[in-house]
């Protein structure tokens, strides 16, 4: 297992701004890629994501790696949801165990290791290993458009009312 440090936008708020600032800012940038496969996510990003984590209801996950950032988890923590709605590791870092690190903080935050967790289904494949890894359980399939217009979005762990 590589020396990966994951960094918690949630815990610089009050203390380090500008460490928090970056996290959210670095999580961004490299997660941008993906912006192509979901509509409006910059506008959910910065209008729903940062407020929320600053609020205490979302945290923003970044996994850094020899000075690297090489992923990112961005979490949701409600009463009714408790979600991964982001888990990004850069090619060039995968199967380095970037994601496990990632996720086994997120279910701290999440207080859970069941949580809800939503994929496209033309990237399902990627994800398979965790799945199995974790035992999360297909609950749900949601019609191409509601997340993406590119195809249909495979649920675990619950259901997106």
């Amino acid at each position: 297992m590589h020396n990966i440090k994951i960094l918690h936008a949630s815990k610089y708020i009050s203390n380090e701004p500008e460490m928090f600032s970056y996290i959210i800012s670095k999580a961004y940038e490299i997660t941008k890629t993906i912006n192509c496969d979901y509509k409006n996510r910059s506008i959910w990003y910065w209008k729903k994501v940062v407020p929320d984590v600053v609020k205490g209801t979302r945290d923003v996950l970044l996994a850094i790696l020899n000075n690297n950032t090489v992923g990112v988890s961005i979490l949701k923590k409600q009463d009714a949801e408790r979600k991964i709605c982001t888990l990004f590791v850069l090619n060039e870092y995968r199967n380095m165990g970037v994601a496990t690190a990632l996720l086994e903080d997120s279910f701290k935050f999440l207080q859970t290791t069941k949580p809800l967790f939503t994929v496209a289904e033309y990237k399902l494949e990627q994800f398979i290993p965790i799945i199995k890894k974790y035992g999360w359980q297909k609950t749900q399939v949601l019609e191409k458009g509601y997340y993406n217009d590119l195809s249909r979005e495979i649920v675990f762990n619950g259901k997106i009312s």
